[in-house]
Parts: C-alpha cells; structure tokens; sequence
C-alpha cells in the first residue's frame, strides 16, 4: 500500500512539473488582485452551498512565468470555488475525499485568504490525516487569532497559569479596571524599570502561543467567531501549518463565566489515574499541634474534572450534568492553601494512585489516592489573567 502511495505522489509531482498544459504568466487587474495557475492536491472537508465554497486541505502548486510549477504552501486549508455547474456538482460530493483540482488561484496583497477558482476536478484514493485541533485564544477578527494550542486538556490550565505568573498577576483579589491598565501600561509602554517584565511576557507568549489565520467551515462557524471578536474563544477543528479550519467555535468568556457558576461540590473520588485538571471549590483541614500552632493537614479539591479534551469542551458548551469529584490534594505550600482556601480554583495536576503488595495474598491493594498539583488559578487569578490577556494582546502579538 505504501508503495502504490509513493508511485502516485511521484506521479502527480511528475505531472505537475512536467505538462505543458499550463503556460501562463501571473496577471494582475486593475484592483491589484493576482491570478496565478494553480494546482491542488488535498483533502475536501466540507462544500458550503450557501457560500459556493469547499474547502481543501492540502499542497498548493502555481505556474512560474517560466513554465516550470513551484510547490506554494503545502497542509494549508485552501478556499476552492467552483468555475461552472460540473465542478459544482463534483466539489458537492468531495467531502472527506482526496481530490487533484486545477485552476485560478485569486489573491489579495496583503490578505492571507487566496480562493482557487477550479475548472477541474479529479478524485484519487490516497488517504490523508489531518489532526484534530483545539486552541483557546483571543479572536482578532474572523480570519485571525492569537492563540494556544491545546494538545492535552491540562494545557488550558497549565499555560494560561504560566503567562499569569510572567505578568505576576495576584491571586488574591479580582483587579479594577485602573489596576489592569497600569498592568498594561508597564507591558505595552515600559519605563526602565519594567524591562524583565515584558522580556518574561514575551518569553512565554514565544513559547506557547502564535498567531494563526483562520478559514470556516460554514455560516455557523463565522457567526461564532463574530461572537467572540476582540474577546476569548475557544476552537474546535483541524491543524494546518499557515492556518487552521474551524468547525465550530461556540465557546466564549461568558461561556466560562456560566461554567464556573456551574461547578458545586460532590462525586466520589474514582480509582483512575493521570493527567487532569479540576475547577473545584478548596477546603483545607487544620489540626493544632504539640506547640498549640494550627497546621494544615489535609486539603481537598471537589468540583468538576476532566481528563480529555472533548469532556471538557462538551461541559463548556453546556455546562449540565457536570462530572463532579472529590479529590486529596498534594503538592500545595502553605502560602498556596492561603490563597486556595474556601475558593474556587482551576487546578492542572496528575491522579495517583498508591499501592501496596499483601505479605499475605501477593495482591495489590490500594492504600492511597490523591490529585497531584501542578499548576493553579484561583477563580480571581483566572480573570486577571484574562483581563490583562485581552488588553495587551493585539492583532501583532503584545
């Protein structure tokens, strides 16, 4: 099967080299838009007749003046548009097939969005995979998003934690608006004394977060991102290189608001182990010791976890039915319980289980359970950093 796979590419690479069919130079109008012969080999993901678009994941290839074909943009989600009824008809029926396309690629300087206007349509059975995204950013516009990627569920916690700690975001009160301005005004506008600040901002953005270009599935899709225009979003679709599709994106600041409202405390504690984070209400037990000092010696998270990325953006979108636990709490400070105690928090962590072998019978038995803590947010911490996050993230970046 790999072999008839290589041959075929070999073949459509060769093909698009080497056919004279193809000889033409780019043209522009009057409007500055250009016009370049274009070649795609991709994958079709959806066609939207209200827009007579379908969109295409895949490689791009353009005519040279010289007649030769130069690869453009390769696992890029590409807008395609039909030039007559067949081709029409044919990018109707392609969704989740692999197609060869040639026509006009259209562009705009100094636009991202190009559209290939296709005269021909072919069908080849090689498969593509195309990986399942999900982000958390603020939306610049609908094309445009400065974001992060979440790989796994824990990253929605852990990175928005570590951008707090960069700005040194307080956790123990919710900040005014003057407050957040002076945060921002030390970020965007540095005196000599703020230097380390914004070098430790920028070194986190740089390590996490990028801006991403944007392409919709459908009517639906860009009404959810007009939604969220100059605020937080979530997004749910497919990763390419230069941009992403977005299939939905439902999710917006509000929408964590009314989740947060959501979570109560309850559930058992499960015999399950691993990553997860938790946005749970935090309880902290005291006993006095020989010296009459009160000392902490048991902590505990109850509220709402998630161990997967699609549980957590599911209770997000509708935040019923929540999937409670209680859970032991390790890896906390005293200085960290101060500021956790009898809050709401978003905790990032990893289930433990503990076991150990019977003398007797050789089986394991399990003799401790707790939720290890990586990272927090208290419920005030979070929208700090939310807020802060939204004033100085701009279409460039900080």
């Amino acid at each position: 099967m790999k072999q008839k796979a290589s041959l075929f590419i070999f073949g459509l690479l060769t093909l698009i080299i080497l056919s004279p069919a193809w000889a033409s130079a780019q043209l522009d109008d009057q409007y500055g838009i250009y016009y370049r012969h274009a070649r795609v080999f991709g994958k079709a993901m959806h066609y939207d007749p209200d827009r007579d678009l379908c969109i295409v994941y895949g490689s791009v290839f353009v005519r040279e003046p010289g007649g030769g074909w130069r690869t453009l943009e390769t696992k890029k989600f590409l807008s395609v548009q039909p030039a007559n009824q067949p081709t029409r008809e044919a990018l109707a029926g392609a969704p989740a097939k692999t197609v060869v396309l040639e026509g006009t690629l259209n562009a705009w300087p100094g636009q991202k969005e190009e559209i290939l206007l296709v005269t021909t349509v072919q069908f080849s059975e090689y498969n593509i995979d195309i990986p399942e995204w999900y982000a958390f950013g603020k939306t610049i516009k609908t094309e445009q998003a400065y974001k992060f990627s979440l790989n796994q569920v824990n990253d929605f916690v852990d990175i928005l934690a570590g951008l707090a700690r960069a700005i040194n975001i307080p956790q123990n009160q919710r900040l005014n608006q003057d407050e957040i301005t002076s945060i921002t005004e030390q970020i965007s506008n540095p005196g000599p004394n703020d230097r380390q600040l914004v070098n430790q901002v920028k070194n986190e953005l740089k390590a996490n977060w990028n801006n991403k270009w944007l392409v919709v599935k459908d009517g639906q899709a860009a009404n959810d991102l007009r939604a969220g225009v100059g605020g937080w979003q979530l997004y749910r679709g497919l990763q390419g290189n230069g941009n992403c599709y977005v299939n939905e994106a439902p999710v917006i600041r509000k929408n964590l608001t009314e989740f947060m409202d959501a979570v109560t405390t309850g559930g058992r504690t499960p015999k399950k182990e691993g990553a997860a984070i938790m946005c749970a209400h935090i309880n902290a037990i005291r006993e006095t010791d020989k010296t009459g000092r009160k000392k902490i010696v048991k902590v505990t998270a109850s509220g709402a976890l998630y161990d997967t990325l699609q549980g957590f953006y599911k209770a997000l979108k509708n935040p019923s039915g929540l999937n409670l636990e209680t859970w032991k709490l390790k890896g906390w400070s005293d200085e960290d319980v101060k500021l956790m105690e009898n809050k709401l928090c978003w905790l990032s962590g990893h289930r433990v289980l503990v076991y150990k072998t019977s003398k007797i019978t050789g089986k394991r038995i399990l003799v401790d359970q707790y939720f290890k803590l990586d990272n927090y947010l208290t419920q005030d911490g979070f929208n700090n950093i939310l807020d802060v996050g939204n004033e100085i993230i701009t279409e460039g970046g900080v």
